[in-house]
């Protein structure tokens, strides 16, 4: 963003010296005009955004001067803030000018004439457009209608942000979340390029910030604000002049928008509105955050979320996912956060992902979490992709397992045969995690034991009727079987099995993790 330009129209060199020094520093860029004539000609070839008048100007007065340059159509939205001693005095013969939008008293501190500068270029442009189109301040000063607004009572607020980005608007997204606090999100292009709030307490997000940035915790007072004035940009220019190494700025502002985008997908949050906005505050313009909401939800869950239970999470199984209209940009991901969502595939648990990639559990649970807080992935069944054959010919107990394990029941890749020819073909084309069969005969035993030699990660289950005595359960015991199920089958019995059978370790058809 260009630096304010203030023009001054003084024949003291000293005040013109004066004013260059304070407000350079605050992030002008100043011109300067020792009398009317010149300061009318660069008014009108330099268009400045202010016009910083003095009354009392050799051969001439401020109130002529403002009169030429309200009569004159190249100058005539530039405001005006006249500058004399005698304020009191003179104030009334700039009435009729509605380019003289406010005075500064002589002599000034250099807060008062920053802080008038400032408020001068807020509120100008405001009063000169009222007077050119009869409305009022209060009409100018309004805000500009919002593009979008509503509840998320139905929809979550991932889903706004995917509609945003999908359509590549260009405004600034805010979130009221829990407990009143607003959380804004600047956005173009289809990227996130700013996320900040203007309530959130600093000790709280400073609290989540990793180690290696704790010592610019002090700086989030200026990151997490609006601010637009000059100060602000002349102090984004100070910073990266001052800092020894910038990139830790841009890191900071990443860790922020990180923190404040996990506290919006991970708390209630209740109204939004998307406003129109050009522009990011002065510190993104400086450092764009250029990101995806993926990228900023996966750092969000390394500094916030609670650390995993290993236990509890080794056993989970994601699986990649689309939703209509989602956004599937994924900037920020860095390759190994890239390759672990390839490998949610449903299947693999993210014991084994973390194996195949080389990583610690915690850091595949972190994208795990933080990709299933923006939808791009869900939690599955580990079982639901167990590839299943059932070798049986009772009519009844075909048609339960049929209900409890296939696509209407847990979800098995179900294959069901009624001989052993079926059953060898299949087993020719497919690695089963299960065989679920009958053992009523002696060849149904013998072609037990081929198929156990042949598939030793199988898994066995045997279909039979009630034993008639011990010898029965002796034989079951010496054909190494996982389990046995006694016909007349039930839907508790056959889903407590399955699920004991099935519970440890990795899954045959699924493969190594790749």
């Amino acid at each position: 963003m260009e630096r304010p330009h203030v023009l001054v129209i003084d024949d003291s060199n000293a005040i013109r010296k004066t004013v260059e020094c304070h407000l350079s520093q605050a992030g002008y860029r100043i011109s300067q005009a020792a009398d009317a004539e010149k300061g009318l000609s660069l008014a009108a070839s330099a268009k400045p955004d202010l016009i910083l008048l003095d009354h009392q100007l050799p051969g001439t007065t401020g109130d002529q001067v403002c009169r030429k340059l309200w009569e004159n159509p190249a100058t005539n939205e530039i405001p005006v803030l006249i500058s004399s001693s005698l304020r009191l005095q003179v104030m009334h013969l700039y009435t009729e000018f509605p380019n003289a939008i406010d005075s500064l008293p002589k002599p000034y501190t250099p807060d008062n004439l920053k802080s008038a500068v400032a408020n001068a270029l807020t509120i100008g442009p405001k009063i000169i457009q009222a007077a050119k189109t009869g409305g009022s301040i209060e009409d100018v000063n309004s805000p500009p209608p919002a593009l979008l607004s509503g509840n998320l009572e139905v929809f979550p607020a991932r889903a706004v942000l995917d509609f945003v980005n999908n359509c590549k608007i260009t405004g600034r997204l805010s979130f009221e979340v829990e407990g009143g606090l607003q959380i804004r999100f600047c956005v173009a292009g289809g990227r996130i390029q700013a996320v900040y709030s203007p309530n959130a307490p600093t000790e709280e997000v400073a609290r989540c910030l990793p180690e290696e940035l704790s010592d610019l915790a002090p700086l989030l007072t200026v990151t997490l604000t609006e601010q637009r004035d000059p100060q602000m940009g002349g102090l984004v220019n100070l910073l990266q002049k001052s800092l020894s190494d910038p990139r830790r700025l841009r890191a900071l502002l990443r860790a922020q928008a990180a923190i404040l985008t996990y506290g919006t997908l991970h708390s209630r949050v209740g109204e939004f509105a998307l406003e129109p906005l050009d522009t990011p505050p002065p510190m993104f313009q400086a450092f764009p955050l250029q990101t995806s909401l993926p990228a900023l939800a996966v750092e969000g869950v390394r500094r916030c979320a609670d650390p995993i239970e290993a236990d509890s999470w080794a056993s989970l199984v994601f699986a990649r996912q689309t939703r209509p209209g989602a956004n599937l940009d994924r900037a920020g991901l860095n390759p190994v956060e890239l390759k672990i969502h390839t490998l949610f595939d449903g299947a693999h648990n993210l014991a084994a992902v973390a194996q195949a990639v080389g990583v610690h559990l915690a850091e595949v649970a972190a994208v795990a979490q933080g990709l299933e807080l923006t939808g791009l992935v869900e939690r599955r069944d580990a079982l639901a992709n167990a590839h299943v054959m059932v070798l049986e010919d009772d009519t009844e107990a075909v048609r339960l397992i049929q209900r409890v394990l296939g696509p209407e029941g847990m979800g098995f890749q179900l294959k069901i045969v009624r001989d052993r020819i079926g059953a060898s073909l299949l087993l020719r084309r497919t690695k089963f995690d299960l065989i679920i069969m009958a053992l009523d005969t002696p060849e149904q035993e013998a072609f037990l034991r081929q198929i156990k030699q042949n598939h030793p990660e199988t898994r066995f289950i045997g279909l039979a009727g009630m034993p008639d005595d011990e010898s029965e359960l002796t034989r079951f015991d010496q054909l190494g079987l996982d389990h046995v199920l006694h016909r007349p089958l039930s839907e508790s019995d056959l889903v407590s099995t399955i699920r004991h059978v099935l519970g440890g370790g990795q899954l045959v058809g699924a493969g190594p993790v790749r």
